[in-house]
Protein backbone atom coordinates (compact mmCIF):
# COMPACT_ATOMS: atom_id res chain seq x y z
CA UNK A 1 0.00 0.00 0.00
CA UNK A 2 1.15 3.85 -0.60
CA UNK A 3 0.12 7.14 -0.11
CA UNK A 4 0.01 8.68 -3.45
CA UNK A 5 1.31 12.37 -3.63
CA UNK A 6 1.68 12.66 -6.88
CA UNK A 7 3.20 10.50 -10.42
CA UNK A 8 5.23 11.86 -13.40
CA UNK A 9 6.26 15.07 -11.23
CA UNK A 10 2.87 15.81 -11.12
CA UNK A 11 0.83 16.31 -7.75
CA UNK A 12 -1.98 14.21 -7.69
CA UNK A 13 -4.17 17.48 -7.80
CA UNK A 14 -2.82 18.02 -11.25
CA UNK A 15 -3.34 14.85 -12.91
CA UNK A 16 -6.08 14.18 -15.17
CA UNK A 17 -9.70 11.55 -15.08
CA UNK A 18 -7.85 9.76 -18.18
CA UNK A 19 -4.10 9.77 -16.26
CA UNK A 20 -5.75 8.22 -13.14
CA UNK A 21 -7.53 5.44 -14.75
CA UNK A 22 -3.83 4.82 -16.69
CA UNK A 23 -2.46 5.13 -12.99
CA UNK A 24 -4.92 2.23 -11.25
CA UNK A 25 -4.10 0.00 -14.22
CA UNK A 26 -0.42 0.27 -13.60
CA UNK A 27 -0.81 -0.04 -10.24
CA UNK A 28 -3.57 -3.22 -10.11
CA UNK A 29 -1.08 -4.69 -12.87
CA UNK A 30 1.84 -4.25 -10.09
CA UNK A 31 -0.21 -5.49 -7.32
CA UNK A 32 0.26 -2.33 -5.61
CA UNK A 33 -2.67 -0.78 -3.69
CA UNK A 34 -3.35 3.17 -2.59
CA UNK A 35 -3.96 3.89 1.18
CA UNK A 36 -4.14 7.27 0.74
CA UNK A 37 -4.22 9.93 -1.24
CA UNK A 38 -1.56 12.53 -0.26
CA UNK A 39 -3.68 15.52 -1.49
CA UNK A 40 -2.35 19.46 -0.24
CA UNK A 41 -5.87 19.95 0.34
CA UNK A 42 -5.49 22.61 3.49
CA UNK A 43 -2.22 23.72 2.73
CA UNK A 44 -3.08 26.89 1.78
CA UNK A 45 -4.02 30.57 3.37
CA UNK A 46 -7.08 30.16 4.72
CA UNK A 47 -8.65 33.13 2.02
CA UNK A 48 -6.97 31.55 -1.14
CA UNK A 49 -9.34 30.43 -3.29
CA UNK A 50 -11.38 28.30 -1.59
CA UNK A 51 -13.73 27.37 -3.84
CA UNK A 52 -11.40 26.36 -5.91
CA UNK A 53 -10.28 24.10 -3.08
CA UNK A 54 -13.46 22.43 -2.50
CA UNK A 55 -13.74 22.07 -6.28
CA UNK A 56 -9.57 19.74 -5.99
CA UNK A 57 -11.05 18.21 -2.88
CA UNK A 58 -14.24 16.87 -4.70
CA UNK A 59 -12.43 15.98 -7.33
CA UNK A 60 -10.10 14.30 -5.35
CA UNK A 61 -12.61 12.50 -3.51
CA UNK A 62 -13.23 10.74 -7.17
CA UNK A 63 -9.64 9.68 -7.67
CA UNK A 64 -9.68 8.51 -4.16
CA UNK A 65 -12.97 5.82 -5.44
CA UNK A 66 -11.16 5.03 -8.21
CA UNK A 67 -7.60 4.03 -6.77
CA UNK A 68 -9.51 2.42 -4.17
CA UNK A 69 -8.40 4.52 -1.51
CA UNK A 70 -10.24 5.10 2.30
CA UNK A 71 -8.54 7.87 3.32
CA UNK A 72 -7.40 11.41 1.53
CA UNK A 73 -4.85 13.33 3.71
CA UNK A 74 -5.08 16.95 4.56
CA UNK A 75 -4.51 20.47 6.35
CA UNK A 76 -6.13 22.86 8.11
CA UNK A 77 -4.78 26.37 6.20
CA UNK A 78 -2.22 28.83 6.89
CA UNK A 79 -4.04 30.95 9.61
CA UNK A 80 -4.67 30.78 13.37
CA UNK A 81 -8.25 32.41 12.58
CA UNK A 82 -10.30 29.28 13.77
CA UNK A 83 -13.84 30.69 13.29
CA UNK A 84 -12.33 30.88 9.51
CA UNK A 85 -10.73 27.66 9.56
CA UNK A 86 -13.12 25.43 11.23
CA UNK A 87 -15.65 27.31 8.60
CA UNK A 88 -13.43 25.61 6.01
CA UNK A 89 -12.86 22.04 6.78
CA UNK A 90 -17.16 22.22 7.33
CA UNK A 91 -17.55 22.97 3.94
CA UNK A 92 -14.70 19.36 2.92
CA UNK A 93 -16.73 17.85 5.81
CA UNK A 94 -19.65 18.61 4.36
CA UNK A 95 -18.33 17.24 0.73
CA UNK A 96 -16.65 14.35 1.57
CA UNK A 97 -18.53 11.30 0.52
CA UNK A 98 -19.34 8.45 3.42
CA UNK A 99 -17.12 6.52 2.58
CA UNK A 100 -13.82 8.26 2.42
CA UNK A 101 -11.61 9.74 5.84
CA UNK A 102 -10.64 12.91 6.19
CA UNK A 103 -6.44 12.80 8.27
CA UNK A 104 -5.69 15.98 9.20
CA UNK A 105 -2.06 16.15 9.42
CA UNK A 106 -0.60 18.61 11.32
CA UNK A 107 2.66 20.74 9.57
CA UNK A 108 4.32 23.71 10.30
CA UNK A 109 2.34 27.08 10.20
CA UNK A 110 -1.12 25.07 9.62
CA UNK A 111 -3.80 26.09 12.43
CA UNK A 112 -3.03 22.68 13.62
CA UNK A 113 0.64 22.75 13.83
CA UNK A 114 0.43 21.54 17.80
CA UNK A 115 -1.07 18.57 19.50
CA UNK A 116 -3.84 21.32 21.15
CA UNK A 117 -5.29 23.05 18.17
CA UNK A 118 -5.49 19.10 16.58
CA UNK A 119 -7.00 17.75 19.42
CA UNK A 120 -9.63 20.94 19.12
CA UNK A 121 -10.41 20.00 15.54
CA UNK A 122 -10.68 16.29 16.34
CA UNK A 123 -13.05 17.28 19.05
CA UNK A 124 -14.88 19.83 16.41
CA UNK A 125 -14.84 17.25 13.29
CA UNK A 126 -15.15 13.87 15.03
CA UNK A 127 -14.86 12.36 11.54
CA UNK A 128 -11.42 13.42 11.35
CA UNK A 129 -8.55 11.31 11.97
CA UNK A 130 -4.85 12.04 12.18
CA UNK A 131 -1.63 11.28 10.51
CA UNK A 132 0.85 11.82 13.57
CA UNK A 133 3.91 13.16 11.87
CA UNK A 134 6.68 13.60 14.68
CA UNK A 135 9.40 15.91 12.03
CA UNK A 136 6.73 18.22 11.52
CA UNK A 137 5.77 18.30 15.43
CA UNK A 138 9.35 19.06 16.63
CA UNK A 139 9.35 21.76 13.85
CA UNK A 140 7.17 23.51 15.91
CA UNK A 141 8.64 22.63 19.30
CA UNK A 142 5.71 20.82 20.20
CA UNK A 143 6.71 17.71 23.20
CA UNK A 144 6.26 14.79 20.30
CA UNK A 145 5.26 12.41 23.70
CA UNK A 146 2.80 14.93 24.64
CA UNK A 147 1.23 14.98 21.26
CA UNK A 148 0.97 11.51 21.06
CA UNK A 149 -0.49 11.28 24.62
CA UNK A 150 -3.05 13.60 23.51
CA UNK A 151 -3.97 12.38 20.26
CA UNK A 152 -3.22 8.35 20.10
CA UNK A 153 -6.46 7.60 19.99
CA UNK A 154 -7.33 9.86 16.80
CA UNK A 155 -4.18 8.36 15.20
CA UNK A 156 -4.98 6.77 11.73
CA UNK A 157 -1.44 6.31 10.63
CA UNK A 158 2.62 7.50 10.59
CA UNK A 159 4.28 9.78 8.80
CA UNK A 160 7.99 8.02 9.41
CA UNK A 161 10.29 11.08 9.82
CA UNK A 162 11.76 12.60 12.79
CA UNK A 163 13.65 15.88 13.38
CA UNK A 164 15.97 17.56 16.20
CA UNK A 165 14.87 19.90 18.29
CA UNK A 166 17.85 22.32 18.12
CA UNK A 167 17.47 22.86 14.60
CA UNK A 168 14.25 21.44 12.75
CA UNK A 169 16.73 19.58 10.64
CA UNK A 170 14.78 16.24 9.02
CA UNK A 171 16.97 13.40 10.10
CA UNK A 172 16.08 9.12 10.10
CA UNK A 173 13.86 7.92 12.34
CA UNK A 174 15.07 7.86 16.18
CA UNK A 175 17.93 9.84 15.27
CA UNK A 176 16.14 12.89 15.92
CA UNK A 177 14.18 14.07 19.18
CA UNK A 178 10.16 12.29 17.54
CA UNK A 179 10.12 10.13 20.75
CA UNK A 180 10.15 7.03 18.24
CA UNK A 181 10.41 4.35 20.94
CA UNK A 182 6.41 5.99 21.87
CA UNK A 183 5.00 4.48 18.25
Amino acid sequence: YLEIRGVDGQNIKEISYEKIHEIKKTLDENGIKVWSIGSPVGKYKVDDNFEGQVEEFKKLCEFAKILGAKRIRMFSFFSKDEEKVFANLQRFVDVCPEDIIMCHENEKGIYGDNAQRCLDLFKTFPQLKCVFDPANFVQCGQDTAEAWNMLKHRIKYVHVKDARMSDGVVVPPGRGDGNYSLI
